[in-house]
């Protein structure tokens, strides 16, 4: 009987380990990269004085840009703290990025160079 017992009680503490641990080959919890949330997707802007662009973020740090007739291609990159933007003739421009955007919310920023837009992840 002490036997029976000795197996079912390593059992259980088996099968209790098992939902404990992580699954076998998991290195800990998945982050994404800063930015990460926006390849591939489209970002709508609207300026302080009403213009209203769109932004849409490629994997490989290229953007394409629409700002009204007007069609631009750039590079951005996020940190973390930061995404920043550059534009052939333009000086490089960042938007402060605290946490990720989330489809249908939008967020006021204030860029590095005092330019305020509202911004929309679609």
């Amino acid at each position: 009987m002490k036997a029976r017992a000795a197996i079912i009680l390593s059992a259980l503490t088996l099968s209790a380990c098992s939902t404990i641990l992580p699954p076998e080959g998991a290195v800990g919890p998945v982050t994404m990269a800063p930015g990460a949330e926006l390849i591939g997707r489209t970002v709508q802007l609207q300026t302080a004085n009403g213009q209203t662009s769109t932004l849409h973020f490629a994997e490989n740090g290229v953007v394409h840009a629409q700002f009204g007739s007007q069609q631009v291609q750039g590079n951005w990159v996020a940190n973390g703290s930061n995404i920043c933007f550059a534009w052939a003739g333009a000086p490089r421009e960042c938007w402060p990025y605290t946490a990720p955007f989330r489809a249908g919310q939008t967020v006021s920023l204030t860029s590095d160079r005092g330019n305020q837009v509202r911004v929309t992840l679609q």
